[in-house]
């Protein structure tokens, strides 16, 4: 049976920009090519393809195949990072930089945004907000290694891809119910997660609702328990945002 957008896939991968390995699912590989970081976290990766976890170009490879194959594909720059926009760049004075005082290189956001700091003349910086892999060609070496097919095994790993945590969950009745302990409340940026994993369950799922059910323990809150979720790869295929005429306000 072929692969097609909706469907629930664990891969691993390797991709190359320039002759140079950027980034390995494989622990060992990574380690090999020196790219190894400890707060990566390794193994073969859940892809529900269609859903923009991936770049274009590489996410569509998968539609058509069947599990097992391996191969190689080389994604364009306009199916990949983009096309290098010069209307994405910005110059702004430097006392717009609350933060630190700025530098090349420097990573910088502003509403949303994030650039990347490729000169300063005087007081004059100019901020880049394109993509750094624009206008490069990817390439991805890949193995489909399994299908998903049982629907709470879709949904933890859903929770495990894009809310990075590990929860219990269960589907009673067509409906999806999350148990979270309460202390994840202090994360600010639980709430914006929340409601995005929720919109991804009920489309890819096809459920009729998702309960976020709170679970308090007594036990008493420490940093770790409320940290952010753990290190991933960017998703690096999402447009940038539109230019905006506010400055950065720091590094990011």
């Amino acid at each position: 049976m072929t692969l097609k957008n909706g469907d629930f896939i664990k891969i691993n991968y390797t991709e190359t920009i320039d002759g140079q390995l950027i980034r390995a699912t494989d622990a060992e590989v990574a380690k090999e090519k020196g790219i190894f970081d400890e707060e990566m976290e390794y193994g073969p990766r859940t892809i529900v393809i269609g859903a923009g976890q991936l770049v274009k170009g590489f996410e569509e490879d998968f539609i058509g195949k069947e599990i097992g194959y391996s191969g190689q594909i080389e994604v364009p720059p306009e199916q990949a990072y983009g096309v290098h926009d010069p209307e994405k760049t910005q110059s702004v004075t430097a006392n717009k930089f609350k933060d630190e005082k700025p530098h090349v290189g420097m990573r910088v956001s502003a509403e949303g945004k994030t650039g990347t700091v490729t000169r300063i003349i005087g007081r004059k910086v100019t901020v880049d907000f394109n993509h750094p892999l624009a206008d490069k060609t990817a390439v991805f070496d890949y193995q489909i290694l399994e299908q998903i097919e049982d629907e709470t095994e879709k949904l933890k790993s859903m929770i495990k891809t894009f809310a990075r945590a590990d929860l219990e969950a269960r589907i009673v009745d067509r409906d999806a119910e999350i148990v979270v302990p309460w202390e994840i409340s202090y994360y600010k940026e639980w709430f914006m997660i929340r409601r995005g994993l929720a919109d991804m369950i009920l489309q890819t799922l096809g459920l009729n609702e998702v309960r976020f059910v709170e679970k308090h323990t007594g036990q008493k809150v420490t940093a770790e328990m409320i940290s952010p979720p753990g290190k991933e790869p960017a998703q690096p295929e999402a447009e940038a945002a539109q230019e905006t005429e506010e400055a950065p306000e720091g590094s990011s």
